[in-house]
């Protein structure tokens, strides 16, 4: 099938913010609006209305202006925002909807080469409390048709800025993410890439997740989402067996010693209107944690990359999403949260405050903050490039309980940057994992761009899987 009639034309975006063509592809609920280089919700083109509370610091809102207003339409294309002043460059999205017969090419060259803020009440539970997250490591549940005997991992849990065993033990997630589950839609329509590399996954899970274990990896994280769990656009026959699929790949990788961090990929498609839409993802949640319940190898990472939303709105949809999961569904396990700006910037005001609401409502706070970073076009991870690193996230390693939760070396802003992946992973090996950082999600194990580890046609390691391993792998025993 010609790429084109697969992902319509592919859409090469300049540096100067603008598009080179206006048609939209689709992720989620929302469409891509290439004349202005954003995510559009449907809902944006409803009449206006007054702002709920939540929205009162959206477009129309007091911390609004126009300059910011631009910065914001061309937050995903690279272009620094004003509203804070350790915003990095970003530009995240291209990398999944990158045309197969574009992207093959490109594969075999990568082959070879807050102070002063109120925040929520707090609620009351409707859930009762658990004393522990910890299960013995040695307890066993039931045994799939193909007799592997399954054994809980030990439970995590989050101890000051660090992430440990149950044991007391330090653990640093080595790991990768993978397309196991279709979570998206292209032109209002099943992916057909997407299709098939999660199909093979789900095939072939006993043999994938055995191999990621042997190059020491002892994570992966799988997104999912609600858009697709509730509308079953790829045919998987409703919620139940939707969920059936997803029981069965957790449990193979766990059989095999890995963690899951289950990763809800919504927000990423909702752009500004996440601050009304976050909370659809509710119903799947709870469906979800209740499947894996008592189960300390699963995690979760509930908002992924929210992005066009200001700090203060931010910290207004994650302490409710906290508060869904801990006094509604009951869940005391570890929660990685993601950041405002795609997961790139930092405040650590706010970070604090999300933080201290945590351990309000468990009495001792759970909680990792997660960043995200690609090149977008720095061909090194040196000079600026690593200052930047350095002012917005660097300093903070050590201090807050940081992890690295998706990691690429392609993005729409420029070509594969191959040399600055090897450099970011040697950074990470070589200091911020020894300074305190939890460890590092990397994208991706399986897919049709550059940012793939394995490569589609052979299976073996590609380049950047290769250095990925080279830096982060340890003894499957760790």
């Amino acid at each position: 099938m010609p790429a084109d009639s697969v992902h319509g034309p592919r859409h090469v975006e300049p540096r100067d913010g603008r598009r080179s063509d206006a048609s939209p592809f689709r992720l989620g609920r929302s469409e891509f609006d290439a004349g202005v280089g954003r995510w559009r919700s449907p809902r944006a083109m409803l009449p206006a209305r007054s702002p709920s509370p939540l929205e009162a610091n959206g477009p129309n809102g007091p911390w609004h202006d126009n300059s910011v207003s631009q910065c914001l339409r061309y937050r995903r294309l690279g272009v620094a925002s004003a509203r804070g002043r350790n915003q990095a460059p970003r530009s995240p999205r291209g990398r999944r909807h990158v045309p197969p017969a574009v992207v093959v090419v490109v594969v075999a060259l990568v082959c070879t080469a807050c102070s002063g803020r109120v925040g929520l009440p707090l609620p009351q539970t409707t859930a009762a409390p658990t004393t522990s997250t910890s299960i013995p490591p040695t307890t066993s549940t039931s045994v799939p048709p193909h007799h592997h005997h399954v054994t809980l991992l030990s439970a995590l849990k989050v101890v000051g800025r660090t992430l440990e065993q149950s044991s007391g033990q330090r653990f640093v997630m080595r790991g990768v993410i993978v397309y196991a589950m279709p979570f998206y839609e292209t032109n209002r329509e099943p992916d057909p890439a997407l299709a098939s590399v999660t199909e093979a996954a789900y095939v072939n899970r006993w043999a994938m997740f055995a191999r990621i274990r042997a190059l020491g990896f002892n994570t992966v994280k799988i997104p999912v989402s609600s858009a697709v769990y509730s509308g079953d656009a790829y045919g998987l026959d409703g919620t139940s067996v939707y969920l059936a699929r997803l029981r069965a790949i957790v449990n193979a990788a766990n059989i095999e010693g890995l963690y899951v961090v289950l990763c809800w990929s919504d927000a990423i498609g909702e752009g500004y209107w996440v601050i009304t839409e976050y909370s659809s993802a509710f119903s799947m949640m709870k469906a979800v944690e209740f499947t894996f319940a008592g189960n300390p190898g699963v995690i979760y990472e509930p908002l992924d990359e929210p992005h066009e939303i200001s700090w203060s709105q931010w910290i207004a949809i994650s302490e409710r999403m906290l508060q869904y999961w801990r006094a509604t569904i009951g869940y005391r396990g570890v929660i990685i949260a993601d950041t405002e700006g795609w997961s790139w910037n930092f405040d650590p005001s706010y970070v604090n405050a999300l933080i201290s609401y945590d351990e309000a409502l468990l009495g001792t706070p759970n909680l990792l903050i997660a960043n995200h970073r690609y090149p977008n076009g720095n061909s090194c991870f040196c000079g600026a490039e690593r200052a930047t690193w350095d002012s917005v996230i660097g300093q903070y390693i050590g201090s807050f309980p940081l992890i690295g939760s998706e990691y690429g070396i392609e993005d729409v802003v420029g070509p594969p940057e191959l040399a600055w992946g090897q450099d970011f992973v040697t950074y990470l090996k070589n200091n911020a994992i020894p300074s305190g950082f939890n460890g590092a999600l990397m994208f991706v194990w399986n897919w049709i761009n550059p940012n793939t580890m394995t490569d589609p046609a052979t299976g073996k390691l590609t380049a950047w899987g290769t250095a990925i391993f080279d830096a982060l792998s340890a003894s499957p025993s760790n």
